[in-house]
């Protein structure tokens, strides 16, 4: 009887900004695989950004990775990634990378989705469960959660994210892209116009529209909340960002303050109730709902692994001081 050779068991997976071992000082979604899953390789991927240098992060994290003896066989590769929120960029490109670097018959290749944008991750269920490459889905899980470190992707649980995705199309492709207002945001004298709308928030309200839309312009992935708290960076933002625009005393900095003081976190309920003001007030000034839709703080997710972001495209937020 002829024994089957095995096959390369190789990891891949983009690399996001919470693998930034340097930078956050702990284990992120591509650490925490190889800490309880071992692989012959691992193939980091990094694209180009404004914001993050994911070039750094993704040596750093190769340092790391040989450091600790996770893996023996590391490589880096670059996809050229313009656009990293749009699956339709992505999936062509991711695909096609597959197919030239792998033999399925030779390789098992295991996909860790934790890291990248929501867009990544989809496009990596799009993949499998399309049938057009064969992979395995595994999701790197933080403690907060509750779930185990690592725990397989079920093909079929990805459609509801694809499907709001395929939702940002046609209503793009409805209202016309080039027909979505522009978005400018006054830091000197705070103020923000939306189209020929001058749009009034509280100083709360104005540093968070103003962080989505920092967010936004600067390519970085939606806001992930965690299951009861906010990250400290958020806090640490919105402090900076009212301290910039603002001189009189408000209650909320002082209590962002002193939590930042205390090193305390935002509650997850906390950070909803200004959302839900945010987008209640953006909905008093601007009364088409296709508009709506791309300038309020939308959510998708789930509880424990909620992303918020603002869908407008960057080239319509301008940010001036």
């Amino acid at each position: 009887m002829q024994l089957l050779e095995k096959k390369n068991n190789i990891l891949i997976s983009f690399v996001g900004t919470r693998d930034d071992i340097k930078l956050l000082k702990k284990d992120g979604p591509i650490l925490t695989v190889l800490n309880h899953r071992k692989f012959d390789k691992v193939i980091l991927l990094w694209t180009s950004s404004i914001k993050n240098n994911y070039d750094q992060i993704s040596l750093n994290l190769i340092d790391e990775i040989k450091k600790r003896k996770l893996s023996e066989i590391i490589e880096r590769n670059y996809i050229d990634i313009e656009n990293v929120v749009d699956h339709n960029e992505i999936y062509p490109k991711l695909l096609n990378f597959l197919k030239a670097k792998f033999n399925p018959t030779e390789d098992k290749i295991t996909a860790a989705i934790a890291s990248g944008t929501p867009s990544m991750q989809a496009c990596w269920i799009l993949i499998a469960e399309s049938n057009d490459f064969t992979l395995e889905l595994i999701r790197s899980n933080e403690r907060e959660t509750g779930l185990k470190p690592i725990t397989s992707v079920k093909l079929g649980t990805g459609l509801p994210r694809i499907i709001k995705l395929e939702e940002d199309i046609k209503k793009l492709q409805k209202i016309n892209k080039a027909l979505l207002p522009k978005i400018v945001v006054h830091l000197s004298r705070p103020r923000i116009i939306i189209g020929n709308v001058e749009i009034f928030l509280p100083p709360i309200l104005f540093c968070y529209y103003r962080y989505f839309l920092e967010r936004v312009k600067n390519n970085e992935e939606p806001l992930r909340a965690k299951v009861f708290e906010m990250d400290r960076e958020f806090i640490e933002k919105i402090v900076k960002y009212y301290e910039e625009s603002f001189n009189e005393y408000d209650v909320n900095l002082a209590k962002y303050k002193s939590m930042l003081k205390a090193n305390k976190k935002l509650s997850v309920s906390s950070f909803g109730g200004n959302r839900t003001k945010l987008n209640n007030k953006l909905k008093q000034y601007i009364k088409d709902e296709n508009i709506l839709y791309f300038i309020t703080v939308s959510s998708h997710g789930k509880r424990g692994s909620i992303y918020y972001e603002v869908l407008i495209p960057p080239e319509n937020i301008l940010i001036k001081k």
